[in-house]
């Protein structure tokens, strides 16, 4: 019996985070792609269309919050939930994170399994919608 590996699409601009979500994920069976910058990756969300788009906030060139918006403005994009994974803790990024259409906001670092559960609480609970 096969089961539907959930995908994820992480875009960060620090590689060790990208590659040690990557590999935490994939652990634990989602099938992950990654993108090093936020410049064209309303173009790679459309293409592989991952159940949950987990996304850094300070990056350079085009930012967390202005992507999570264009992607909630695409009506390709827009049912696709967006988490926040991000190395501030300060309230005001949390709140405009969730204010640009994020679902969640996670603080780095965090261990694989439990941001694999948020995951999942995220993508059950906001497909569809």
């Amino acid at each position: 019996m096969s089961s539907i590996k959930r995908k994820v699409l992480v875009i960060d601009d620090d590689l060790v985070v990208l590659e040690t979500v990557k590999v935490s994920l994939a652990h634990l069976g989602f099938e992950v792609d990654t993108l090093q910058k936020a410049d064209g990756a309303v173009e790679k969300v459309r293409e592989f269309l991952p159940d949950l788009v987990l996304l850094d906030l300070y990056m350079p060139g085009l930012g967390g919050w202005d992507l999570c918006r264009k992607l909630k403005a695409d009506p390709a994009t827009k049912a696709i939930p967006i988490m926040i994974l991000s190395g501030s803790s300060e309230p005001v990024d949390r709140m405009s994170g969730m204010e640009a259409g994020a679902v969640d906001y996670v603080t780095k670092p965090i261990d694989g399994e439990a941001l694999a559960a948020k995951i999942e609480a995220g993508i059950g609970g906001s497909r569809g919608g």
